[in-house]
């Protein structure tokens, strides 16, 4: 390997280093577990090492768009007359470079980008093969790392989204409570209550929210509510509605509902973590399909795109795995007069900037034999078991909700 193709290699490892730490979500210590606390100690080292890498990261990058910004000057000014602005200009940014030379000397040397002049006949004449010299080769080792990095967080934010899923999951099938006691007394509706008109009051400001929040609303809406033209009553137990949709909807919006103002600090996840909380406090998830659109968590190998160049020109042609889709259902034990109660507390559709996430449809319970149903999904349906409320602890007339 040339010493170019060293420079260059070096170049993508802290561009990869810089666009990764930039885009993948973070969590706060105070919500982790014991266990995953102490993974985190031990990763200390790894991770001080790697901030060091995004600030190198950083530098380098910036200097290469002064240099592309430098050489584009010096081919305007040999086709301009009136170069005095530009002169002034091009004084400015050399001068900028030789400071940050100063500081930044041994890693601008290790990456090629320690002198400027050095690419000025190169980009002037668009020789770009002349020893790995050329802003092209920089900027094409730059873009494939940014592609990688967009890539790897997307597959990041999916993983820690499925373990945060799996964590309630196990947390509410716990056998020390049974499913039935947890919504028809009246303690745990109104604890559920809560817990959905906190999540409100906390994020409705935030439109990156309000996609999640109307297909909340859709399926309560659709499950009390069947269509004219539909032959089941919302009280019919076989009258199940099923909400479909990527979890993807919760992880993006994580960096917009972070924040000071409602109280996330730094954690990145907070969001995600209590819009699930949202939905396992009167939804149940139907695990056993979800596995229609791939793998729920799919392992990020470290290495996986290399720096040579032909693994750089492969990058841009990877296409990520297909996004498993969620799919929930009210809960069996919730009635009709508990999930109104929900609907007073969830915003009104009208007042949300954006239409419901997913697909919301009512499954076809009556028939049953694989032979003559059309959607495999809709084989085995558990049907619901107190839409009446007759199983629900009697409400106060004075109650609160």
């Amino acid at each position: 390997m040339g010493n170019g193709d060293e420079c260059l290699q070096r170049f993508g490892q802290l561009c990869r280093a810089f666009y990764e730490s930039s885009l993948l979500l973070h969590t706060s210590s105070s919500s982790l577990s014991s266990i995953q606390e102490e993974k985190k100690m031990d990763r200390i080292p790894y991770d001080n090492e790697m901030k060091k890498k995004e600030a190198d990261g950083k530098i380098v990058i910036e200097t290469l768009n002064r240099i592309s910004v430098i050489c584009s000057i010096i081919v305007n000014v040999e086709h301009q007359h009136s170069i005095s602005s530009l002169q002034e200009s091009l004084s400015s940014l050399r001068h900028e470079h030789t400071l940050v030379v100063e500081r930044h000397h041994d890693l601008l040397m290790e990456c090629g980008l320690l002198d400027a002049d050095r690419f000025m006949e190169s980009s002037c004449s668009q020789n770009y093969g002349e020893e790995g010299c050329s802003l092209q080769k920089y900027f094409h080792v730059r873009d494939a790392m940014r592609r990688r990095a967009h890539k790897v967080s997307m597959l990041h934010r999916r993983n820690s989204f499925f373990e945060l899923l799996s964590e309630s999951s196990a947390i509410m099938t716990n056998p020390s409570e049974s499913f039935q006691s947890r919504l028809t007394q009246r303690k745990n509706v109104q604890d559920t209550l809560s817990t959905i008109q906190n999540f409100v009051n906390k994020y409705q400001s935030n439109i990156g929210s309000h996609p999640f929040l109307a297909g909340l609303q859709r399926i309560v809406d659709l499950q009390l509510t069947p269509k004219s033209n539909h032959r089941r009553s919302s009280k019919d137990p076989s009258y199940v509605v099923r909400w479909k949709f990527h979890g993807s909807v919760l992880t993006e919006a994580c960096r917009s509902c972070c924040g000071q103002d409602n109280g996330n600090g730094d954690d990145e996840l907070a969001y995600a973590r209590e819009a699930i909380q949202v939905m396992f406090s009167f939804l149940i998830w139907v695990k056993d399909i979800d596995v229609e659109g791939g793998d729920l968590v799919v392992p990020v190998i470290e290495n996986e795109i290399g720096l040579d160049m032909m693994s750089l020109s492969s990058c841009q042609n990877d296409n990520l795995q297909e996004e498993p889709i969620l799919s929930f259902e009210i809960d069996k034990y919730i009635s009709n007069a508990n999930l109104r109660r929900i609907l007073l507390v969830l915003p009104n559709p009208k007042c949300l900037d954006a239409r419901a996430t997913g697909s919301v449809a009512v499954l076809d319970t009556i028939r049953s034999d694989p032979k003559t149903t059309s959607d495999r999904n809709d084989i085995n349906v558990v049907l619901r078991k107190n839409a009446d409320g007759h199983q629900d602890e009697q409400w106060p007339w004075f109650g609160r909700w």
